[in-house]
């Protein structure tokens, strides 16, 4: 395993580079990332059916985060850009290796193309009528979920996105270090799944979880007869959380609030703190 040092060293050499690969690559690794992330939801929303029911919550969400964690892995060994490990690239820049206006482009430019392999996944997933196993649980999980996370404060979900990529950053530094596969599967899966079982918020996960929650609530309005409150009374929610469901006001609601939390997490909590600490030993 590589010591804390070589580490540092490593990632930010593989940001740097990452950064600076040519557009379409970038692109099409992004969109890539957004898609596995999406993969890792749906095997967690397979594992965990019935589970809490059958067992305990905290049973559930500990076997819904190592199966999660598989979408992290395939990022990892694909070499995909992931937006909130891709805030690493902060490091670069804040050392002089890489413009503000480079990074910046870099950051929205996977931003952007996370949400669409995202949606990509959400609404192949969706076609595939996957979602409507177990009499439907699955697809109804999704709705619940995505009317919680569009109810959420500002601050709760700022607070939880710094937090989810304090965990996130740390399984990508973990697996970094690690000198063999086993060793970077085992880092990534179970910070990974510290992470999804505590529920904090990781905006690329969620742009999978509202596509696959938008695509639910139209689903599920046809269904009752196309009035809210047939589908509140459905759902056992209220009219006020359903309407906040819409694809208006998940960014200003959720993926604003978590995008920044994981900007702070990921580059202040783990990177600037994890190289600045070690930057003494990295030159050496």
């Amino acid at each position: 395993m590589l010591s804390p040092a070589d580490t540092a060293r490593s990632l930010e050499e593989s940001f740097g580079h990452k950064a600076k690969m040519p557009i379409i690559s970038i692109i099409f690794l992004s969109i890539m990332a957004g898609g596995s992330i999406g993969m890792g939801d749906i095997f967690w929303a397979h594992s965990t059916v019935g589970v809490a029911q059958a067992s305990s919550p905290g049973v559930a969400n500990f076997i819904g985060g190592l199966a999660f964690s598989v979408g992290l892995m395939m990022v990892v060994f694909f070499g995909g850009h992931l937006f909130t490990s891709s805030l690493m690239t902060g490091v670069n820049t804040i050392d002089h290796k890489l413009s503000f206006i480079k990074m910046a482009s870099y950051w929205v430019i996977v931003w952007v193309f996370n949400f669409l392999g995202a949606f990509i996944v959400a609404y192949m997933y969706y076609k595939s009528q996957l979602p409507l196993k177990y009499d439907g649980a699955i697809l109804e999980h999704f709705l619940h979920l995505g009317i919680v996370k569009s109810n959420l404060s500002f601050e709760a979900a700022f607070l939880r996105g710094i937090f989810c990529n304090v965990f996130v950053c740390m399984a990508v530094w973990s697996a970094q270090g690690a000198s063999d596969t086993s060793g970077k599967v085992l880092a990534i899966a179970f910070i990974i799944a510290a992470f999804v079982a505590c529920g904090y918020e990781h905006v690329v996960a969620n742009m999978f979880i509202f596509s696959e929650a938008l695509l639910a609530k139209a689903y599920y309005l046809h269904e009752v007869g196309g009035t809210l409150q047939a589908l509140a009374e459905f759902a056992h929610t209220s009219v006020d959380k359903l309407e906040a469901l819409s694809f208006a006001n998940i960014f200003p609601k959720n993926l604003l609030p978590v995008t920044l939390g994981n900007i702070v997490g990921g580059l202040f909590f783990v990177g600037l703190v994890g190289f600045m600490s070690h930057k003494s030993d990295m030159k050496k």
